[in-house]
């Protein structure tokens, strides 16, 4: 199997907040002209995708990782003890959606030793928020990966791939748009068959803050079979006309969203999500799931807090996958 990632330019230089408030929230953006979705549309399977396929529109040069063989070496498998490497990297890609007919980007968080531990990685898909600046870079320039490593050598994070979809390709701000589809159906497919990931729920987890965690909510509780654990940080939740994906209106009706774990935060200090979040959680208990909700001391609705919060979200996300990497799955076992 070959693991085919691209090398990062580098984390984009910092742009001028600009945060969602009720007087600047979008209205229907320009409208794309898609092309026709998938007669059968592709959807995430608990069993890993044994077959790899180059990205659509790589946009940088491929890292030089190996090509792995059908039986591992003996040399390769003692990578898991020598490897050394204390920082991971972050790769860029994209793929033309057929939801949209345009590219839709995505950033990779891979961690140290990826290319030559051959294992299957848990993997963690995390959304960005709504308004200037933010998209894919977002999590990365609010130190993410830093956050990741620094775990990883300390012991108190498992090693992780980390997914930054570019939600701003996909009509974010839009409640009918086709982001969903285009996670589900395109970029979990395309990320399972083009990197090393351990494709079981148990191994599969979604969030995001502000815009983003209403999208992770939206998602996992569509599809709850397909995640272990959903967050939401600073989530923008709201009573909408739109209510398939809506998590605020799903959680009287949707199916087996009691088996996901769910984390919620928010900072004291922001006064744009507090309300409804806290309805949130009301409408959770009452149907007797009890998420993990944490109200920070210090913190408005920006992202200073949310940098500050890194570890505490992987922390989540990972506290059931395994630590040591000679637990996870080879990347030549299909199953």
């Amino acid at each position: 199997m070959v693991a085919l990632a691209l090398l990062s330019a580098g984390c984009e230089k910092l742009q001028p907040g600009y945060y969602l408030t009720p007087a600047n929230y979008p209205t229907l953006p320009p409208t794309l002209t898609p092309t026709s979705p998938p007669e059968t549309p592709v959807t995430p399977s608990p069993t890993p995708v044994s077959t790899t396929r180059a990205l659509a529109t790589p946009t940088l040069t491929p890292l030089p990782i190996p090509t792995f063989t059908a039986t591992p070496s003996p040399a390769a498998t003692a990578t898991l003890d020598s490897c050394s490497e204390t920082e991971g990297q972050i790769v860029r890609a994209s793929f033309i959606s057929q939801y949209t007919g345009q590219p839709f980007r995505y950033r990779v968080y891979l961690p140290p030793c990826y290319a030559s531990t051959e294992r299957r990685y848990p993997y963690l898909i995390i959304l960005h928020g709504l308004g200037e600046g933010m998209d894919d870079s977002q999590w990365d320039r609010m130190g993410l990966d830093e956050a990741a490593d620094l775990g990883y050598v300390r012991g108190s994070l498992p090693p992780m791939i980390i997914i930054m979809p570019n939600g701003n390709d996909a009509r974010y701000a839009y409640d009918p748009g086709p982001l969903p589809d285009v996670i589900l159906n395109e970029l979990i497919p395309e990320i399972e068959a083009t990197f090393c990931t351990w494709n079981d729920p148990a191994m599969r987890a979604i969030g995001g803050l502000s815009r983003g965690g209403f999208w992770a909510f939206g998602i996992a509780f569509t599809h709850p079979d397909l995640f272990d654990r959903v967050g939401g940080h600073s989530p923008y939740f709201y009573d909408g006309d739109y209510t398939p994906i809506n998590p605020y209106n799903l959680i009287e009706t949707a199916e087996g969203i009691e088996r996901l774990a769910i984390y919620l935060d928010v900072g004291v200090n922001d006064t744009l999500v507090d309300d409804n979040l806290r309805a949130f959680v009301e409408r959770l208990r009452r149907r007797g799931i009890e998420p993990e909700y944490v109200i920070n001391p210090v913190g408005g609705h920006d992202e200073a807090y949310w940098a500050a919060h890194t570890a505490d979200y992987l922390s989540f996300y990972a506290a059931e996958w395994p630590r040591d990497v000679s637990a996870f799955p080879s990347c030549h076992d299909p199953g």
